[in-house]
């Protein structure tokens, strides 16, 4: 029951007793009749007085009460005449008016903070207590995967790891943290691409590591080849070789992009490509579209890029035949014309996928490639994808090498940056 409920039984307990007492000395006490007349009389103003005065500013608190409930921070509570009453007033209004302002500077950090987290290049993934993700930036999903899921997964608290993606150069750097939030930790996870560091650290290791090998070797060689003959001499010119081709890696040009039509790149390697499998008996076809898909190259760079994939599905398809494996088959298009396949595809927006029907790539081997160096050939050196990252890293390309689980078919898949004609 409200406090002016109590009020109200007051006054009519008041006015009963005063009648009472008037009904008692109407007829036998006619002048204290009337005196207790004007008494009740100044009793009731006094209450109407009272009521005005303290039960009526009490409901205006409590109708303040419900607006800081609604969180209606801008209302203002009006002065009731009454001194008490105005001082609590004050103190309330000069409250909400401190609680406004600190709502609003909430309100920006908060807004500030998920621009901020949106905006950042490093994947941001909050959870819940129970370890579910609850949200998660752009870069976030961008970056997240199963392997990722995984990782995140398996990642105790207060922990941080790196991660390699199977069949890509990337490679992420996961922390789990976590922040108070009302008492509670909650959990988070930051994801960092280390792929270009991790890519300008290794090159500059390789590359000064290649130069003082090759210039000591091709010193040491040329020195001494003129004192041997016969296999002596071949052997020398071998390893001369050897190291040249390690050389050649770390003279990539830098690349000299001119806009052209990704399809006709391709149909003018066609010969190369075409010769390279005929060579192998492995049977090539090109499934280049007609739309226009124009694409910044360099055509120079990107024909070694071709040539070297290509050579490496030639070889995994022959390592294969050599293994006797069974051929896992193509579609429709290509089944049925040979031992060995590869394809080469072009289509809309900017992409290219060359497939091959060979050996594929064991799990174990997807984690390590585009390593420098990392070869599973007997005598591979291990340059060929590392030529194949460091060109398509230059022309900022999108790429993975993978096999597939359910058609056993390795894909090359490259996504070329949009360009406008």
């Amino acid at each position: 029951m409200k406090l002016k409920h109590y009020f109200f039984l007051l006054v009519v307990g008041i006015v009963l007793l005063a009648g009472v007492a008037l009904i008692a000395t109407f007829r036998s006490h006619p002048t204290l009749f009337y005196i207790t007349e004007g008494l009740v009389g100044l009793v009731l103003c006094y209450l109407w007085y009272f009521y005005c005065k303290t039960i009526l500013p009490y409901d205006t608190l409590i109708g303040g009460m419900e607006l800081v409930k609604d969180l209606d921070l801008t209302t203002r509570l009006a002065p009731s005449g009454q001194h008490e009453t105005d001082i609590i007033v004050r103190t309330f209004n000069n409250l909400l008016c401190r609680l406004r302002s600190e709502h609003l500077q909430l309100e920006e950090q908060y807004t500030f903070l998920n621009l901020l987290i949106e905006a950042s290049p490093m994947g941001v993934i909050q959870c819940d207590l129970s370890g579910n993700i609850t949200s998660m930036n752009s870069a976030a999903k961008e970056f997240l995967s199963p392997t990722m899921e995984q990782a995140i997964h398996a990642l105790p608290l207060g922990e941080t790891t790196t991660v390699r993606i199977p069949g890509e150069p990337q490679l992420f750097r996961i922390s789990h943290q976590s922040f108070p939030d009302r008492g509670f930790l909650h959990p988070f996870f930051l994801i960092e691409s280390l792929t270009s560091e991790i890519r300008i650290a290794e090159k500059a290791a390789y590359e000064r590591v290649i130069r003082m090998i090759a210039h000591e070797v091709n010193n040491s060689v040329a020195g001494i080849i003129s004192s041997f003959t016969g296999d002596e001499a071949d052997r020398l010119e071998a390893l001369s070789s050897f190291v040249s081709r390690f050389a050649d890696v770390v003279k990539i040009p830098q690349p000299q992009l001119q806009l052209c039509d990704l399809s006709e790149e391709v149909e003018a390697c066609r010969p190369f490509l075409e010769n390279l499998c005929t060579q192998t008996h492995v049977h090539i076809d090109f499934f280049l579209t007609d739309d226009a898909i124009p694409v910044q190259l360099d055509t120079v760079l990107m024909q070694q890029v071709l040539i070297n994939i290509v050579k490496n599905a030639v070889e995994s398809i022959s390592e294969k035949q050599r293994a006797g494996v069974a051929d896992s088959g193509m579609d429709s298009d290509t089944r049925g014309m040979g031992d060995g396949h590869i394809t080469i595809a072009t289509t809309s927006p900017a992409k290219l996928v060359i497939t091959d029907n060979g050996g594929g790539i064991a799990p174990s081997v997807a984690k390590h490639l585009f390593t420098p160096f990392f070869s599973t050939k007997p005598q591979g050196q291990g340059l060929g994808l590392l030529l194949i990252r460091d060109i398509l890293a230059s022309h900022h390309c999108t790429f993975h090498l993978h096999t597939s689980p359910d058609d056993h078919l390795t894909r090359f898949t490259i996504l070329f940056p949009i360009s406008t004609i």
